[in-house]
C-alpha cells in the first residue's frame, strides 16, 4: 500500500498548474534622450512666463530669508530657531 500512495504523490507533483494568463497591459517606456541632450520642444509662452515668475519669486524669498537671518544676528538671537 505505501508504494501505491507514493505513486499518486509523484503524479500530482508532475502535474504543475498552468500560470494564469496576465491581464496587465504591456509596459511602455519613454525614449531616453541621446547622449544626455533633451529633445527640442515647442516652448509655450505662458509656461515660460510662469517659470520666470516662479524663479523670481524664489529669489525674492531667499533674499527675505537672508535679511531676516541678518536681523536676528544683529539682535543677538539664534537664527537657527
Amino acid at each position: 500500500m505505501p508504494n501505491r500512495l507514493q505513486g499518486q504523490n509523484e503524479q500530482t507533483e508532475r502535474q504543475a498548474p498552468t500560470p494564469p494568463a496576465s491581464r496587465e497591459p504591456p509596459v511602455r517606456r519613454w525614449p531616453h534622450p541621446v547622449s544626455g541632450v533633451e529633445p527640442a520642444r515647442a516652448a509655450d509662452p505662458m509656461l515660460h512666463y510662469i517659470r520666470c515668475a516662479l524663479s523670481y519669486q524664489n529669489q525674492q524669498l531667499a533674499d527675505i530669508k537672508a535679511l531676516l537671518q541678518r536681523l536676528l544676528v544683529e539682535r543677538g538671537e539664534d537664527p537657527g530657531e
